[in-house]
């Protein structure tokens, strides 16, 4: 038999097609960060590294610039200093002359005032300034022989110049003139700005001191070479001041680093006082050398310093020094 379609069950089933099944959503999978993340922490320390070093390069390049710089204003200064001295004295030498000279005549004596004044440093008190130089009193002359820059002793911004002069002091006794030759060191305090220079004090005399110290040279104690090589450089000694004294530079550069001579001015003599010291890879020579002149054969001696190595079998004088 037949079954029937029910129409209840057909609606249930047109009900049920018509229902979606709800979609699977596929779970994401979270991407692993962490290699990147330390990627871009080991540029970021090796980028601060870098600029480091560079920072430091820098500071060093800079710090040698600035060393330059300074080395360079303290040698202009030094050489500027040594100017400043010539200029000084050449300043000072109308000034030693006006202030040593004295005639004892009203116009001479207001000349000199007058010439003198011209010198001095501009102070607050300038009446006191016109006092430095009144000779009020005098009762004679007196003259300037010679004088001579003796020594200079520097401050900050002030000097002392002192000159050595000779001069004499004329006076009349019953209407005989007597004149006393007198020696002293006249003391000028000194203003100087670059090479410009005034008088900022009252000169002075004082005694002439000695400048012969009692200093001691090199006093060290060295064992001297006494090896197998120590006649054969005696002998080149003699060879090598004879060549010095005749024969050119040029002549010279086969057997020193830095070739001079004296080209004939003078005659090779003799070699005396030989020291030799073992030195690194050659030797220092210390010896006294005897040379003539040629027209009257006197004598000129000169003391020497050689540092010497030996290339080839051949000695090669590498340093040579005057003392």
């Amino acid at each position: 038999m037949a079954i029937r379609n029910n129409p209840l069950l057909s609606a249930f089933k047109k009900k049920l097609k018509g229902v979606k099944k709800p979609e699977k959503k596929s779970k994401s999978i979270p991407k692993d960060r962490s290699k990147m993340i330390a990627i871009g922490i080991w540029s970021m320390i090796a980028t601060l590294i870098f600029f480091a070093f560079i920072s430091v390069l820098l500071s060093i390049n800079t710090r040698s610039v600035v060393n330059d710089i300074e080395r360079n204003q303290e040698r202009n200064s030094k050489q500027k200093e040594e100017l400043s001295i010539v200029a000084g004295e050449r300043f000072l030498s109308g000034f030693v002359t006006e202030y040593i000279n004295v005639k004892n005549e009203n116009d001479a004596i207001e000349q000199r005032h007058k010439k003198l004044m011209t010198y001095l440093a501009k102070e607050r008190d300038e009446l006191e300034q016109e006092t430095l130089f009144d000779i009020s009193g005098a009762q004679g002359d007196r003259v300037l022989n010679d004088f001579v820059l003796y020594n200079v002793k520097k401050g900050d911004g002030d000097s002392l110049f002192q000159y050595k002069v000779n001069y004499q002091n004329v006076v009349k006794v019953k209407k005989k003139e007597h004149k006393i030759d007198k020696q002293a060191l006249l003391n000028i305090p000194v203003k100087h700005k670059g090479d410009q220079f005034a008088v900022s004090g009252t000169p002075y005399l004082s005694e002439v001191y000695d400048l012969k110290g009692d200093i001691a040279g090199s006093l060290e104690e060295r064992e001297e070479y006494d090896g197998d090589q120590s006649a054969a450089i005696k002998d080149f000694l003699n060879t090598f001041f004879r060549k010095y004294a005749e024969e050119s530079k040029g002549d010279m550069s086969y057997v020193m680093k830095k070739p001079e001579t004296l080209n004939g001015h003078l005659v090779f003599s003799d070699v005396e006082n030989v020291r030799i010291y073992k030195s690194g890879d050659g030797f220092e020579i210390s010896s006294v050398v005897i040379f003539k002149e040629k027209e009257t054969s006197i004598p000129v001696k000169e003391r020497f310093t050689l540092f010497v190595t030996k290339n080839t079998g051949q000695y090669y004088v590498n340093k040579l020094k005057h003392q």
